[in-house]
């Protein structure tokens, strides 16, 4: 795959200094997408089982409330106790419905008329096949799994998990409850082709399939998780991706730079079908007995789409479009045996004569960098709160929160204005739509 010399930088900004972003096509999208790419890469990864999700699956995330599965450890042919009569009536959900409000049951049998409602089943029930193959998978990979869809893990829902603050699974009906809770696994669902340029090809995309992904879980080092770009076949930039401060990071710096660009010229620059594109890469540490190096082989954790909608952390998208990639690969993608085939002719002359002029920015979180010790909000509290009042936040010095304040009191006025007139006639119901939840990140 050859290379050229003195590529021109892409054009970023107009005139207005916006940034203009290459087109983002559907195909690009898929091409990050898990399922797609795990495969090549299975013995760089982390051990992972992939299962293809039915409609009445992805039908379910999307309903409102949380029906879970049976309790696997029940025995129905227990007899119960007579004094059991506290247990709730539908033993199935955690989260029961609110009790129903006494100044609307006048109404109730006209509104049962109109909409009749169905008892929803348990996952166990509408879906069992599937509930099934989540069980023993899940106990296949040691009984406790990190889940995932084709490019977002439920990050932003550790708030209610049974394991407090992470993704850690040890049954289906954790997975179902993160699952249910999280922005980031609707935005795979609903929103992964938004903006997406049409294709230029005469070949029809492939149909999306939702699958779910299920990695060993393990306790790893936030410390030594890193974000990486690659442009036009070359590794560009690293960054850490977690924003707090390890002094212990700065004496790893070269380790760190070896063992991700080990990673991406072995198993990823030449067999990806896109040129230019994002992954995630954890490095641990060395065994014990390993006296020569400080850090293990770094295993893929993920591949992003080299679009806005990944984050660039330390970085921004400006300073990565404007690098200028001296060394340029075109072509397209080999296969992995072509590869493991030409990895020791392809880095013997050409690669090492060049690997300190394309050495890749590495950029950690510094000691007084006021970003790493300002925590005052958790993670992913933006996912927790409606829509507008995010929107507001973020519209302008005052205006946008003071407008929402103004509508807020009209709201709280006209209510309590209801409320008085309530014992002179029939105040008609305000009915609050559900708002927007801010979600989608890769």
């Amino acid at each position: 795959m050859p290379a050229i010399e003195g590529k021109p930088a892409q054009p970023v900004a107009n005139q207005d200094d916006e940034i203009i972003f290459p087109p983002v096509t559907r195909e690009h999208i898929l091409h990050c997408s898990y399922d797609y790419w795990f495969p090549k890469y299975r013995t760089s990864c982390i051990r992972s089982e992939i299962i293809p999700l039915t409609p009445d699956f992805v039908s379910y995330i999307h309903e409102d409330g949380i029906v879970l599965a049976d309790d696997p450890f029940s025995d129905p042919n227990q007899e119960q106790d007579e004094d059991d009569d506290w247990e709730p009536t539908n033993p199935s959900s955690d989260f029961p419905p609110p009790p129903r409000d006494p100044r609307d049951e006048s109404g109730s049998e006209d509104d049962d008329d109109d909409e009749p409602t169905t008892a929803r089943l348990p996952p166990n029930q509408r879906f069992p096949e599937l509930h099934q193959k989540i069980e023993s998978t899940i106990a296949q990979l040691g009984g406790s799994v990190a889940p995932k869809l084709n490019w977002s893990s439920p990050r932003d829902a550790t708030w209610i998990s049974r394991h407090p603050n992470t993704i850690k699974c040890t049954s289906a009906n954790d997975i179902y409850i993160l699952l249910k809770s999280s922005s980031f696994i609707s935005h795979d669902l609903d929103h992964a082709f938004d903006d997406c340029a049409p294709t230029t090809t005469s070949q029809s995309s492939p149909p999306f399939q939702p699958v779910l992904v299920l990695r060993s879980y393990f306790n790893i080092l936030p410390s030594l998780e890193f974000r990486c770009f690659v442009k036009d076949r070359n590794l560009v930039a690293i960054t850490q991706r977690d924003p707090n401060y390890y002094p212990f990071l700065r004496s790893l710096r070269p380790h760190i730079v070896s063992r991700i660009r080990e990673l991406f010229t072995k198993k990823l620059k030449f067999t990806f079908p896109e040129a230019d594109f994002s992954f995630d890469a954890y490095i641990p540490e060395a065994s014990y007995d390993d006296e020569v190096n400080r850090l293990g082989r770094a295993r893929l954790i993920d591949i992003n789409p080299w679009a806005p909608r990944t984050d660039t952390i330390l970085f921004g998208w400006d300073e990565l479009l404007e690098i200028n990639v001296k060394r340029p690969v075109i072509g397209g993608p080999m296969s992995t045996q072509e590869q493991d085939g030409s990895e020791v002719e392809g880095e013997s002359d050409d690669d090492e004569e060049g690997e300190e002029e394309d050495r890749p920015e590495l950029r950690l979180v510094e000691k007084d960098d006021p970003a790493a010790y300002n925590f005052s909000s958790p993670a992913f509290s933006a996912h927790k709160l409606p829509k507008d009042v995010v929107d507001a936040s973020q519209a302008g010095e005052g205006g946008g929160m003071r407008e929402l304040a103004e509508t807020l009191r009209e709201f709280e006025r006209g209510r309590r204005e209801g409320v008085q007139q309530g014992g002179q006639g029939r105040v008609e119901e305000v009915t609050e739509e559900p708002r927007e939840q801010v979600g989608g990140s890769v």
